[in-house]
């Protein structure tokens, strides 16, 4: 099975290999969120398989450099070896960070970590951050980006993403 023919579906569906349920609208909306421009650099910290990350890179043009983090190795399925970054522990940061246009978290497992990469991480190249979860936790999250730079706040509607689900693009 290759990536991209699971993501044909305009209706969101779950796939084992990812948290948030995947449609093509979803895809779509992502990669026109994503910021233009010469060697764009995409870092989606949590990755996890990389499903999401495969798919939303097959969309863009190939000046986006679509990359992944997460803590073990072993569970990257879908991405290039040389788009994975590992660090130690959910509590680890990725340097490559600091050099990334936007950031996406999808499903994080707390805001602290979120609040680590604002406080520790050099924004000069960061235009966007995108928050991907359940509706439920966007409470726990909110007041982290409304307390940082990057507290212009976008809430999507019918986005693609499913019913109980949420896509939040943090902007400065």
């Amino acid at each position: 099975m290759t990536a991209i023919s699971f993501a044909s579906s305009t209706e969101p569906r779950h796939h084992p290999d990812c948290c948030m349920a995947i449609s093509q609208p979803l895809l779509h909306n992502l990669a026109n969120l994503l910021p233009h421009g010469p060697a764009i650099s995409v870092l989606s910290i949590g990755s996890g398989t990389g499903l999401l990350e495969s798919l939303l890179s097959q969309l863009l043009e190939d000046s986006y450099d679509v990359c992944g983090v997460e803590v073990s190795p072993n569970v990257n399925k879908y991405l290039p070896e040389q788009n994975m970054f590992f660090v130690g522990g959910t509590w680890d940061l990725c340097s490559q960070a600091g050099k990334s246009h936007a950031w996406i978290f999808t499903y994080p497992r707390e805001s602290k970590l979120i609040v680590q990469y604002l406080e520790l991480h050099d924004h000069a190249n960061l235009s966007k951050i995108i928050w991907l979860g359940p509706k439920m936790d966007w409470q726990d999250y909110e007041g982290v980006f409304a307390c940082s730079r990057f507290s212009h706040l976008t809430i999507l509607e019918d986005c693609g993403a499913a019913a109980y689900e949420m896509v939040v693009v943090a902007e400065p």
